[in-house]
């Protein structure tokens, strides 16, 4: 009869299992390892270039500081407010001014058709009084003649 000695068994597989777990922390470690030495080797390799940003982060926090205080100053200013609403109320006035000139050509457009239309009428008329006035003279004419 077989015996199966269940501690033993679990040491022996726990004993694997850890000495998976440290391959695998000492593959971490030496990975980990190597990427520190290339990034150290980045900053070795741009340490001046690192000194001369870093040297120069007061003065352009300092100027963004004072970029943001005019922004706030210019934004805040009235006058700039009121050149706005003038600005905006000039508009409104220039389109009224636009639909009010576009009325009006329109008007005078229709206007001068209308005049066109009238004159063609006119002419009409006047042709058909002087053929009207012809014919009685050739009457008048034919009849005074024929005397």
């Amino acid at each position: 009869m077989l015996t199966i000695n269940f501690e033993l068994l679990g040491s022996v597989v726990l004993t694997i299992l850890g000495i998976v777990a440290l391959v695998f922390l000492i593959l971490f470690l030496k990975n980990l390892i190597t990427l520190l030495n290339k990034v150290q080797g980045v900053l070795d390799k741009n340490q001046d270039n690192l000194d001369q940003v870093i040297g120069k982060l007061p003065k352009l926090t300092e100027e963004a500081n004072n970029l943001v205080a005019n922004i706030n100053s210019i934004t805040s200013d009235p006058n700039l407010k009121m050149a706005i609403a003038k600005a905006n109320d000039t508009m409104t006035n220039v389109n009224s001014i636009t639909d009010d000139i576009r009325d009006t050509v329109n008007y005078v457009g229709v206007t001068a058709v209308d005049s066109i239309d009238s004159l063609g009428s006119g002419v009409a008329s006047i042709t058909d009084y002087s053929s009207l006035i012809m014919d009685v003279i050739d009457i008048v004419r034919n009849v005074l003649g024929g005397r």
